[in-house]
């Protein structure tokens, strides 16, 4: 039996013995409504993200007139991930000093006045450019922020529970790509030859009035992801009251208060000195982070592999067969695999941190074999000409990143003695390896196209 499947077996898992007051089928449930709870959650930490990039077409016509008109993109980028990283990091050095629960639901409340602010946004006809551009910033970062909290907070909290419900929150990701996919193939496909020559010359700031559809298609997008927000702050409530759910969660933290002695003739508060707190915080991540490191570095590999092809090499792959909008259905197809390596995860017998990592390093071969494919500013030989075999590298690509990160999730919290600082550094683990993958990935296409990608 491997380390992982005797800890497997630990308190995480929900038992009746937690709840001596329930039945069985009750106990059953509450585990069962409450890892619904976390796939929601990890749905609700990409979905701002995705959401974003799914309407860069409208963007692009917003901006109209602004220095940033044809490089916001960019600037979401390196926003967006900046922003993330801090607040993901500061949850996680304050991770045993404050309730996530309580950090959850501020997270999801920004989210929510966001997505608001973007419903409003299409009907700003009159502040196109500029100050659209930099609105839409501090949405981005608010967005950003709060992601960073709720992911964090979560990772922090969902190992006191059964190990599958890590999955769950992986998945919930998985599903925010699979969502934003599939409105991209049916915005795509519901624009006309016509429209689509519109948006070009709106982009090139050459029509004052936005291509036929793009106002309430956008109005669309961010009321759907509203309604979402909404609907699953709602169901974090409502479990939130659970008793299940509030006997594992207090697991995650205990509110440390000051100690009280009596004097002769007063009562006098004794508070540890702020240096002593800070070293103990320090020690304690020191040892944490020792002994999930293995499962930390699969981790960070993992997704700064996958980031420093997909989609900076991947979208550049041309059509052999004149399939039209490859680069639409190679999104949706990696986020189908993604989400289908982290949903069969838990079944896949493979949890050792040096079977992880020969995987992980195994998956740099990607980085040639996408470059075998048909990308426009290749330098190799591209002797991959399938259409139908690029986008079987890609679905690989999206499976054996969800199983990865999955099964390192899973496992390294249940392995430590301090589960709750454990579950943050896998978030930050996560966050540091998209970071990584980004900036990666220009150096992949620097070795790609052996020139200045500048």
């Amino acid at each position: 039996m491997s380390d992982f499947a005797a800890v497997a077996t630990d308190s995480s898992r929900p038992s009746t013995e937690d709840e001596p007051d329930r039945s069985p089928r009750a106990a059953r449930m509450s585990n069962r409504i409450t890892y619904l709870m976390f796939l929601g959650m990890g749905l609700a930490t990409l979905l701002p993200w995705n959401l974003f990039i799914s309407a860069s077409e409208f963007y692009r016509y917003q901006f109209a007139g602004s220095s940033k008109q044809h490089t916001f993109q960019n600037s979401f980028s390196v926003a967006y991930m900046v922003t993330n990283l801090i607040f993901n990091i500061y949850a996680m050095v304050t991770v045993t000093k404050y309730d996530p629960n309580t950090r959850i639901l501020y997270g999801l409340v920004a989210n929510t006045l966001a997505y608001l602010v973007g419903m409003v946004m299409p009907l700003m006809q009159d502040h196109r450019g500029t100050v659209s551009f930099h609105i839409v910033m501090a949405q981005l970062a608010v967005t950003a922020a709060a992601s960073g909290m709720l992911t964090n907070s979560l990772f922090a909290l969902v190992v006191h529970f059964s190990p599958s419900h890590s999955e769950g929150i992986l998945s919930g990701q998985a599903v925010a790509g699979i969502i934003a996919t599939v409105a991209q193939l049916v915005t795509a496909y519901s624009v006309s030859p016509s429209d689509s020559a519109a948006s070009v010359v709106s982009a090139l700031g050459g029509l004052d009035e936005p291509p036929s559809g793009l106002i309430p298609r956008t109005i669309a997008y961010f009321t759907f992801a509203f309604i979402v927000n909404l609907l699953l702050t709602a169901a974090f409530c409502y479990v939130r009251r659970d008793s299940y759910y509030q006997q594992r969660s207090k697991l995650a933290y205990t509110p440390r208060a000051p100690v009280r002695v009596s004097e002769p003739e007063s009562e006098q508060l004794i508070t540890p000195s702020p240096f002593a707190s800070i070293t103990s915080d320090l020690a304690a991540f020191k040892s944490a982070f020792s002994q999930v490191s293995g499962y930390s570095y699969v981790i960070l590999l993992d997704f700064a592999l996958t980031l420093s092809v997909f989609p900076s090499v991947t979208a550049m792959v041309t059509s052999t067969s004149g399939f039209k909008l490859l680069a639409e259905w190679h999104f949706f197809i990696y986020n189908i695999g993604d989400f289908l390596g982290r949903r069969f995860a838990p079944s896949v017998p493979i949890t050792r941190v040096s079977s992880l990592l020969t995987l992980a390093l195994a998956r740099l071969l990607f980085i040639p074999a996408f470059f075998a494919c048909h990308v426009v500013f290749s330098a190799w030989y591209n002797w991959i000409t399938s259409d139908a075999m690029f986008l079987a590298l890609v679905c690989l690509l999206g499976v054996t990143n969800g199983l990865l990160s999955t099964r390192a999730a899973m496992a390294a919290p249940r392995l430590c003695d301090q589960p709750t600082i454990a579950g943050s550094i896998v978030a930050i683990s996560i966050s540091t390896g998209l970071a990584i993958g980004s900036v990666l990935s220009w150096a992949v296409r620097i070795a790609g196209c052996l020139c200045s990608p500048f």
